[in-house]
């Protein structure tokens, strides 16, 4: 097991340095060059999957492989789904609930890795039971009870973050197209937030309140939410209330870490 660790650990460091150097956040610059990435990407490809999890080794969906297509990584070998993620993943930032999971066990900056690397740090964490148990026994997330704010309009007290997430997962089949929005104002929260964009426009956290309203607002004008991006909802944050712009000393301490 610890040889196994020590060799997953190497992967993830060589899948950090890929989502590191792409920065790949934006629709409008999709395409990487596969030619740099080949090494990474076979590593993606060669992760293990999780044996209770039969799904993975289904046939990649014609979606998938479309948006593999779509960002310039045409493979000639046939992928399986659990393949196809991996790779996507190594293009992505982690999701909230990665995010979450991360943070509650102080790993440090989460934001800049990807998601496939952000997957097997939880695999290895959760390896341990008395971390499973940890996670599972704690209170809701702040992005879960958003979450079935923004589903149910309303809070249910007195939920474990397991009970929360599970009607969350609940409401998402019932309402799949509301759980898809969601999901995108969960990605759009995160890169709205992330560190190297705070930095650039020398701003606060945005909370969720300011967030919604801003999400609202370019949603009215005609914005699609897939098109939006962290700094949309920034800019528009700015035209409404300059007062989010840090002071110097909270200006400096948000710069992104330099390795």
């Amino acid at each position: 097991m610890e040889i196994f660790s020590f060799v997953i650990v190497l992967v993830l460091v060589a899948l950090f340095l890929i989502y590191k150097s792409s920065k790949i956040n934006t629709v409008s610059n999709k395409k990487v060059n596969v030619d740099d990435f080949q090494e990474q990407i076979e590593q993606a490809i060669n992760l293990p999957t999780e044996s209770e999890k039969a799904w993975q080794n289904e046939p990649a969906t014609d979606a998938l492989m479309r948006e593999l297509d779509e960002r310039g990584i045409y493979l000639q070998q046939k992928l399986t789904k659990g393949q196809a993620m991996n790779v996507l993943g190594l293009f992505s930032p982690p999701d909230g609930r990665q995010v979450d999971i991360l943070k509650h066990f102080n790993i440090p900056y989460s934001y800049k890795m990807n998601q496939t690397m952000a997957h097997y740090l939880i695999r290895e964490l959760f390896d341990d039971p008395n971390k499973v148990r940890e996670w599972n026994n704690r209170p809701p997330t702040t992005t879960v009870r958003q979450g079935l704010l923004f589903m149910q309009g309303k809070l249910i007290s007195g939920l474990t973050h397991v009970e929360a997430q599970a009607r969350l997962d609940k409401l998402g089949m019932e309402n799949s197209e509301r759980y898809q929005e969601w999901k995108q104002i969960d990605r759009l929260f995160l890169a709205t937030n992330n560190p190297e964009i705070r930095a650039k426009y020398k701003v606060r956290k945005i909370t969720w309140k300011r967030f919604f309203e801003s999400y609202e607002a370019l949603k009215e004008a005609g914005v699609l939410p897939k098109a939006m991006c962290g700094e949309n909802i920034i800019e528009h944050s700015l035209r409404q209330d300059d007062s989010i712009v840090a002071h110097t000393k909270i200006q400096d301490a948000i710069q992104p870490a330099t390795p």
